[in-house]
């Protein structure tokens, strides 16, 4: 089961039908570009979808998708702030950046069936009730979305529907058909989509993202940021980790190395220095073997890893960073001497070109269901089982 990226990005046409489509004035379309260009670089839409089949044969398509955890995270920091409107806004950008997925889900669902999509039925519409949620999730078989006890999904843009799907391309209603404002001079119009936009408008083909992006170090040709994960009980997560590192510094890439649970100096290190393009986060102290039941040792860590965290977070956001490598990450998380709630939307909300490495054993289902690369190193023989101790150069 994999879930497949989905571009969401407005340009300047958009943003103007956007504005009359939710009944904004024209002297908030700033603050409107404003606050998209700082959270589209955030926003990664996903989806995944299986095939059903009636006693009929007729076929239909059970989706869900979701805009991940930024708009979420985002609209709840301006509420706790009071910023109501700015919470409103963000809200709209969020169901405009859904209605650009259903257009690319339509799509994608033709390409990959042969045929076409006809109309969304949601969870909690007629003939699929909120209480069926469970069963279709079931269904999809995917942990990145779930569901409250009321079966609100989580995150919230996320959606689950149903679309039947047809030989011959069907009509599909405007989004304004079913608005209350029915004088509204645009109820009817038709939604102004990215791609139309463009067609219509080609002298004003701006991405709004464009800027924010190249703030960032990330320029329109990069390729999307994947995930890794190197779990297992052999030799060599570590040491894998540092060789990406080296080859995507080697390629000019912003390398942050980060170790969690490590504290004594290694000689990759030293190699590092030699590196402009690699900066390494790791703790100062030597906190030793880390104890689950002493609770010095487990505040100790929490408040280092914390710190780190943090750290990783401030040169994600300043756009200082092409590749993070996460070692040992899985010891941190697992034990619970992380801030995981920020450590999981590090890893949801990372800006689509940034590649993410993560190391260590006993890889967490997080790790795992986000993971686009999966290694396991098992251990077939190891030295020290026969008492051969760690050696300088080799191991650390």
């Amino acid at each position: 089961m994999t879930f497949e990226p989905i571009e969401v990005s407005l340009d300047e046409g958009c943003i103007d039908a956007f504005i009359r489509r939710y009944h904004f004035n024209d002297n908030e379309k700033a603050e409107i570009i404003r606050i998209y260009r700082k959270i589209a670089p955030r926003v990664h839409a996903i989806f995944h979808h299986i095939i059903e089949e009636d006693e009929e044969g007729k076929k239909s398509a059970l989706v869900v998708a979701s805009l991940g955890r930024a708009i979420d995270e985002f609209q709840n920091n301006l509420l706790e702030k009071g910023n109501i409107q700015e919470a409103y806004i963000v809200d709209c950008l969020g169901l405009d950046f859904l209605s650009l997925a259903y257009e690319q889900i339509d799509e994608k669902l033709h390409k990959s069936t042969g045929l076409y999509a006809g109309g969304y039925q949601f969870a909690g519409s007629d003939g699929f009730s909120l209480e069926s949620i469970p069963e279709a999730m079931k269904k999809l078989g995917q942990k990145k979305i779930r569901y409250n006890d009321a079966f609100v999904l989580v995150p919230k843009k996320s959606v689950v529907f149903r679309t039947q799907l047809f030989e011959k391309q069907q009509e599909k209603h405007s989004k304004c058909s079913s608005c209350s404002a029915e004088k509204c001079v645009y109820r009817t119009s038709e939604y102004a989509g990215a791609t139309r936009v463009l067609k219509e408008n080609a002298d004003v083909k701006i991405d709004l993202s464009k800027e924010k992006r190249e703030n960032m170090g990330n320029g329109d040709k990069r390729a999307k940021g994947l995930i890794h994960l190197y779990t297992g009980d052999g030799k060599g997560k570590t040491t894998a980790s540092i060789g990406l590192a080296i080859r995507a510094a080697g390629s000019g890439k912003k390398v942050v190395f980060t170790q969690f649970m490590k504290g004594r100096q290694t000689s990759e290190l030293n190699s590092f220095d030699e590196l402009e393009n690699i900066k390494v986060i790791r703790s100062s102290k030597n906190l030793g073997w880390f104890k689950k039941d002493d609770p010095d040792s487990v505040l100790a860590f929490t408040t280092e890893h914390n710190r780190i965290l943090g750290n990783i977070e401030n040169l994600v956001e300043k756009g200082q960073c092409d590749v993070l490598i996460m070692d040992e990450a899985t010891y941190p998380y697992n034990y619970g001497i992380i801030d995981k709630d920020r450590f999981e939307a590090l890893i949801l909300n990372k800006p689509a070109y940034m590649e993410i490495v993560l190391t260590g054993r006993n890889a967490p289902d997080f790790f795992i269901d986000n993971a686009d690369y999966i290694t396991e190193m098992k251990k077939i023989r190891h030295p020290y089982d026969s008492g051969i101790e760690a050696r300088l150069g080799i191991e650390y």
